[in-house]
């Protein structure tokens, strides 16, 4: 009896233990995420290279995401925001139209060397970003993004 009482209160810790942490809910769009290596070719849609960044809440709230993409020189790109972002859904934003994903364009002029920082005020939202080859279906080279305010509990 001892022990099946042992085994049910680890078995109840284990699963307290392994809920995902609360997400960190910023007063203000706070910077979560900055990629280097923007590009957009300024090819025309579905044409040349272009920046894909993928958004995905799951930090149990409504989110409001924004990305700032600036030039190499520092001057800004493009600055959308995404508001009311629901829990379990993503946000895809593409620096011009791509036929790869069904995406908000930015339409930028030529970016080289770029910078994406990525803002949001829930730490529970994931991104990634990709260059890509905008008239095929295939990836060019994922653009590493660097967490800067980490959602409790996770390791990026």
């Amino acid at each position: 009896m001892k022990k099946a009482l042992l085994a049910l209160v680890l078995g109840a810790l284990a699963v307290v233990r392994a809920q995902p942490a609360a997400a960190t809910t910023f007063p203000t769009l706070t910077t979560i995420y900055v990629g280097s290596g923007v590009r957009d070719s300024a090819a025309g849609p579905n044409a040349g290279s272009a920046t894909i960044v993928n958004c995905s809440n799951v930090s149990g709230e409504t989110a409001s995401v924004r990305m700032l993409f600036l030039h190499a020189n520092g001057s800004i790109a493009g600055l959308p925001t995404f508001n009311s972002v629901a829990h379990g859904s993503t946000v895809t934003l593409a620096t011009h139209s791509v036929s790869t994903y069904v995406v908000t364009a930015l339409n930028v002029l030529q970016i080289a060397q770029g910078v994406v920082n990525i803002e949001s005020t829930q730490s529970g939202v994931f991104c990634n970003a990709m260059e890509i080859e905008a008239s095929q279906q295939a990836f060019t080279a994922p653009i590493p993004l660097v967490r800067v305010n980490p959602h409790p509990g996770t390791v990026e």
